[in-house]
């Protein structure tokens, strides 16, 4: 009883503000949206999520979607829903849809979650129909990644630009009468040499975006003196289906961004003066001045030692300052890392040093294995443990073994279990020089294939070896 009670204080609450947006909205005549959440979630999201739409006339009723999905709808002009996202993370896009008494879309807005590269998109809400006189609200909703900065939003009435928006709430007036009879208006999103086109028909639905299906992979060259790729020595199979490989994006032609993930929990005290060592000769050894690598630490959560850099001697400096304490969180801090690595352009590579053991994390290995594989990011985990290296050869230790080895092998990266420190330099030369030797594979997947892992198979015509994720999710 408890529960409904709250959902009912909430929903009251936001009518209640819905109410008050929209007097507010008549005093000032500022155009506001006619369907918006309340808020949108920053960075990665697990479990459950409250979700909160607020909208103003005219709508009548609302309609939640989850990937195209409907998710729920209520009466009125506010709604509160309870989004399972689970730890099986993925991403989500979330659209709440207005409809009038007439069952006429009138407005949406759209988030995504756990999206560390949103599409650069802009959409844009107005009347269903052009009035012939009074004023006409304009609102554009903006989707983009964290790294594009949004110069403003241009509002045009057929192909009169009729305002510019600076910052949000990006949203213009217009005088209808100025424009009889219009047809569509129009916003575009700019930033920098970027932009973003949004159209809207008067007396139209509302539209959808359409799914794009290119999908790109890393491919790697195993060992040294290989000769160079080509993609028409190549085959692909997408499942039961050979794809045509639509390019093959050479190392040298893409940045590197590569996060070197280090243990600094209580376990690795004995370890880490190795692990530090070896981590200054990798940095060393890998990075060219397109390149860039940031070291982060973790215990109970990840910390970061420097930003992106390409400068091995602060990386050398920020590894010295790392202290061991705390438990160690080893899959909720890789989880975060690897949707940290999505955010950067080119390619992408994540590099754990560890002594393998998770201890309080919320997240399990079934969680990361998932997120690793839907990432699509090289993970390389390098075990400094002697006592699992003892016990492997004792034949204790193969499963975790064997587990460590598939997040590695289904992202295309390898993995070391390691003893002796003398290993140490031939493991870094071996992962520094796979990632020179990176490629990226573009092709084209079905459209409309399910959000699920898909097996994947490339093979060289010339016998490479090669290493490649083991599948992919579209």
């Amino acid at each position: 009883m408890k529960r409904r009670r709250d959902e009912s204080s909430v929903l009251a609450f936001l009518a209640a503000t819905a109410i008050a947006l929209g007097t507010a909205r008549a005093q000032t005549a500022a155009p506001q949206p006619t369907v918006r959440f309340a808020g949108k979630p920053a960075g990665l999201v697990s479990g459950t999520l409250p979700v909160s739409v607020l909208a103003a006339e005219p709508v009548e009723r609302l309609e939640l979607f989850v990937n195209g999905v409907p998710h729920g709808g209520a009466a009125g002009r506010a709604m509160a829903a309870r989004l399972n996202v689970g730890f099986y993370l993925r991403r989500l896009r979330v659209r709440a849809v207005g409809y009038d008494a007439a069952g006429t879309i009138v407005g949406e807005d759209e988030m995504t979650i756990n999206d560390p590269r949103p599409p650069f998109r802009v959409r844009l809400q107005g009347p269903a129909a052009w009035p012939a006189n009074g004023d006409v609200g304009l609102f554009a909703n903006v989707l983009r990644p964290a790294e594009v900065r949004l110069a403003g939003v241009d509002f045009f009435v057929g192909e009169d630009k009729v305002a510019t928006a600076a910052a949000p709430p990006y949203a213009a007036t217009v005088d209808a009468a100025r424009f009889p009879a219009a047809v569509y208006a129009r916003a575009v999103a700019r930033a920098g040499d970027q932009e973003a086109n949004d159209v809207l028909f008067f007396g139209d639905p509302a539209h959808a975006s359409a799914d794009v299906t290119l999908q790109q992979v890393p491919v790697s060259v195993v060992g040294a003196g290989g000769a160079p790729l080509r993609a028409n020595e190549l085959t692909l199979w997408d499942g039961d289906a050979q794809r045509a490989i639509e390019g093959l994006v050479p190392a040298a032609d893409q940045p590197l961004h590569v996060i070197l993930l280090i243990d600094y929990s209580e376990s690795m005290l004995e370890e880490l003066p190795v692990v530090k060592a070896a981590a200054r000769q990798f940095a060393q050894q890998l990075l060219r001045p397109q390149d860039r690598l940031a070291v982060v630490g973790f215990n109970q959560g990840p910390f970061w030692l420097t930003g992106w850099t390409n400068d091995w001697n602060a990386v050398a400096a920020a590894i010295e300052r790392g202290k061991p304490r705390g438990q160690t969180h080893l899959y909720d801090s890789i989880i975060q890392m690897l949707f940290e690595l999505q955010k950067t352009p080119g390619r992408h590579a994540l590099v754990v040093l560890t002594d393998g053991v998770d201890q309080g994390s919320r997240f399990e290995l079934d969680h990361l294995v998932h997120y690793a594989r839907y990432a699509g990011v090289p993970l390389y985990p390098v075990i400094k443990n002697r006592l699992l290296s003892r016990w492997m050869k004792l034949g204790v230790g193969r499963l975790q073994a064997r587990r460590i080895a598939r997040v590695a092998e289904d992202t295309g990266a390898t993995w070391f279990i390691i003893q002796r420190e003398s290993e140490l330099a031939s493991v870094y030369a071996k992962i520094a020089q796979e990632l020179r030797q990176q490629y990226q594979l573009v092709f084209r997947s079905d459209a409309g294939i399910p959000d699920q892992w898909r097996p994947l198979k490339i093979a060289s015509a010339d016998g490479q070896r090669l290493r490649a994720p083991r599948g992919y999710f579209p």
